[in-house]
């Protein structure tokens, strides 16, 4: 009898043992996938919490978590350290990364790895904002000159985009004052700013910040001079016109808002497998549209999912990319023989060419 007991007792910790431990094996298992983004209240938080359930689904060999982070800055520096391996980046922020300049001055000895292009997501398109008692006051950027503006929160790809739209190209004095995003119409209303730069995704999809700064205030549009928009688009970055109506609760007092656009995306280094990337890229193009059903900043990428790959890459040729994306846009025969495929090499040489042409 009591060898009948011992052997129920050793067959249920067996069971106890399989019901607990193989689960936990089985996560074991999983590749760790630490996903940077900007804080709660960007627009890519929102954005990357569509995605995850589409990723996780598509890739359950991965075990993403979505890591916010006060900054794009921010979240790029915790990737170069080797603390996350995708990486949420955009074209303006790469040009200052691969050349060390502004907010990466100083930064290279620190750097584990280098992120490469890997999937280009959407545009952002930043413009200008103020209350419309200064319509006639600010009637283009000209007459921002000297002025104090938010040129969004320091460390954001907004804020790199807008300060070398006004400045570095058409040679506006601007101070940029830092506003606690909650808190830009109280900071306009109070003069402590003169205006304020704001951001679309895909000209129609605001972020929950500038959702909050559009219930909170009447707002007024300031757009460039004729002239400054010809030299943005001598520079290769042409304005487009903001959907006013699709993004904005009420008009802007103004018929036609231009904003300044580049390309937004997750990237990630030459170690994160080519089979991965091209994984997560058909993935992606698998859920596009409904992406775009979950918000209409993902419009662009469900019309044309590799068309707008290469449309990205386009934008920052400079910055090789990752072998998954290559071989994806190969299969689809978009692939540009010009274009450089990331290896520890070719980011190198990518490194030095920016470098000498920042100086």
């Amino acid at each position: 009898m009591k060898k009948i007991k011992l052997v129920l007792l050793l067959g249920m910790t067996l069971v106890l043992v399989s019901a607990f431990a193989l689960p936990g094996l089985a996560e074991a298992k999983k590749k760790m996938l630490r996903w940077g983004a900007a804080n709660p209240v960007s627009y890519y938080y929102k954005a990357s919490a569509f995605m995850a359930d589409f990723i996780r689904r598509g890739m359950p060999d991965y075990d993403l978590t979505i890591y916010p982070f006060s900054s794009t800055t921010a979240n790029i520096k915790s990737f170069l350290i080797g603390d996350l391996e995708g990486v949420y980046a955009a074209e303006p922020g790469f040009r200052k990364l691969y050349s060390f300049t502004k907010p990466f001055k100083g930064f290279e000895p620190n750097v584990k790895q280098m992120p490469v292009q890997g999937v280009w997501l959407y545009t952002m398109e930043t413009h200008i904002l103020t209350l419309p008692k200064n319509k006639d006051k600010f009637r283009t950027w000209k007459d921002l000159d000297g002025k104090k503006i938010f040129m969004t929160k320091a460390g954001y790809m907004n804020n790199i985009n807008i300060h070398r739209a006004m400045e570095d190209i058409n040679g506006l004095d601007i101070t940029h004052v830092e506003v606690d995003m909650t808190k830009v119409s109280d900071a306009l209303r109070a003069g402590t700013i003169d205006a304020t730069a704001a951001y679309t995704t895909a000209t129609v999809s605001l972020a929950s910040w500038l959702k909050m700064l559009d219930v909170a205030s009447p707002l007024q549009g300031v757009n460039p001079t004729p002239e400054q928009i010809k030299k943005l688009t001598a520079a290769g970055f042409t304005p487009v016109k903001i959907d006013i109506k699709k993004a904005y609760t009420s008009d802007l007092g103004v018929e036609e808002l231009y904003g300044v656009p580049f390309f937004f995306g997750q990237h990630f280094g030459v170690d994160f497998p080519k089979e991965a990337v091209y994984k997560l890229l058909k993935v992606l193009e698998a859920s596009a549209g409904d992406l775009f059903k979950l918000d209409a900043g993902f419009g662009p990428l469900s019309k044309d999912f590799a068309g707008f790959q290469v449309m990205g890459i386009q934008s920052i040729p400079e910055v090789p990319v990752h072998p998954g994306l290559a071989k994806y846009l190969k299969e689809k025969g978009l692939w540009d023989s010009s274009w450089v495929i990331a290896d520890e090499g070719t980011v190198a040489m990518a490194i030095e060419k920016m470098k000498a042409k920042a100086k």
